[in-house]
């Protein structure tokens, strides 16, 4: 049976962690070691993940999601390193139907299929309806990326690469990885027999937070300073042209009418948020230039 490491990147997760250690523990595929990444956690996390076996690793400043993840590579003692996000649950032969894809040597990497478990608010469904973290029903051979959330690496392969990209905080290390690693001519797999199941819960303003964080640094991928230009132009070919249009055409098509109303408010915090960046950008360049 093949050895692996599993870690899971914390921050604040008191809610979740326990629930998630336990789909962990009941796993068909015996896991060899469990990591916690402590990336700065200021709620109970730690305390309630001590009560399992597990080994916790800890930053002393929250650092990102990227920087865990470097973390738990780096900490794995396994060539095949698994990670999974606290706020899922992974059903029992997850970590089997992952392991079966690494039968092939040519294979970088594999991950699993998402099924989001809380739709209790607007929020909640529009999340499941315009960010699904999964590829549908059928296996993939590299998909346009590889999710994060719930997925098996080799750790020679993240190090061949140049491990993650610390920049991304929050969001777009996985599908910058990804990049790399098909770059390498490594494949990646989508096994939708692997199901984790998601108990994140989304208001209007988490939402809206995470759909701008993932265009702006996992999609976008731009970490520099905007201009007042960029922030025109995206209004009309980014945020209008692509995401409003995309949404509000997908809404309506399904007959999810319940959710219009974000999709306009879409139109109008996308270019706000990119305000604001270029408001704190002008901020920035002004005290160096006075300092």
């Amino acid at each position: 049976m093949l050895k692996v490491s599993i870690y899971i990147p914390c921050y604040n997760v008191e809610k979740w962690v326990a629930r998630c250690i336990e789909g962990v523990l009941r796993q068909t595929h015996r896991v060899d070691e469990i990591l916690i990444i402590d990336d700065g956690c200021q709620d109970r996390t730690i305390e309630i993940a001590s009560q399992y076996p597990v080994r916790t690793v800890r930053h002393e400043r929250n650092r990102g999601l990227a920087a865990a993840r470097n973390t738990g590579f780096r900490n794995a003692g396994n060539e095949l390193v698994a990670a999974l996000d606290a706020d899922l649950v992974p059903e029992a032969n997850w970590l089997e139907n992952l392991v079966k894809c690494f039968e092939d040597e040519k294979v970088g990497g594999a991950g699993g299929r998402l099924v989001e478990m809380v739709l209790d608010s607007v929020a909640d469904k529009w999340r499941k309806a315009h960010m699904t973290q999964d590829w549908g029903d059928s296996h993939v051979i590299n998909p346009p990326f590889m999710f994060g959330n719930n997925s098996i690496i080799r750790k020679s392969v993240v190090q061949d690469v140049g491990w993650y990209d610390e920049r991304f905080r929050t969001a777009g290390e996985d599908a910058d990885l990804s990049r790399r690693i098909r770059a390498k001519g490594y494949n990646l797999i989508y096994e939708p027999g692997a199901v984790v199941r998601h108990f994140r819960h989304d208001s209007v303003g988490s939402i809206l937070d995470a759909y701008w964080r993932y265009w702006r640094f996992g999609s976008c991928a731009y970490f520099g300073n905007i201009t007042l230009k960029a922030v025109l132009r995206n209004l009309w070919y980014s945020h209008f042209r692509w995401h409003f249009v995309r949404v509000l055409r997908q809404d309506w098509r399904y007959k999810n009418y319940e959710l219009l109303w974000l999709d306009v408010l879409l139109l109008m915090y996308m270019p706000y948020r990119d305000l604001r960046l270029f408001l704190n950008s002008e901020r920035t360049l002004n005290v160096i230039a006075f300092t």
